[in-house]
């Protein structure tokens, strides 16, 4: 009798345990082809260049210093309108120029996110 009370005490102890937290909603939920960056975007100098003669102001003065080789990383913001969702895979590559517009005085720091080979996104902050 003492065995089985102490077997019944155990089970009510149990069974109030609190369950395990639950995952976050937030986390999106990717498919194998947004976690794959896609192949590493070969010309990616010349993407970048091109695309940043396109968007200035002035294309001869904007100035490339420095552009870094491309590092797979996931997206930390979403971009709905490229079809880029937080979370995905991309190659990211940092680029420092001077004279695009809305660049400070002096050197100035952008990221360029590559998806598929392609431009997808750019952070001009």
């Amino acid at each position: 009798m003492k065995y089985l009370s102490a077997l019944l005490m155990a089970a009510m102890m149990i069974s109030c345990a609190s369950q395990p937290p639950a995952p976050p909603a937030s986390a999106p939920i990717l498919s194998t082809e947004q976690m794959d960056p896609g192949p590493f975007p070969q010309d990616y100098e010349i993407r970048i260049i091109s695309w940043l003669r396109m968007n200035a102001d002035d294309p001869d003065s904007v100035k490339v210093l420095s552009i870094a080789t491309p590092q797979p990383k996931t997206a930390e913001v979403e971009v709905p309108d490229k079809n880029l969702r937080q979370g995905e895979a991309v190659w990211e590559s940092m680029v420092i120029t001077q004279g695009f517009r809305g660049d400070p005085a002096g050197p100035a720091y952008h990221r360029f996110y590559f998806k598929d080979g392609v431009i997808r996104s750019v952070d001009l902050k």
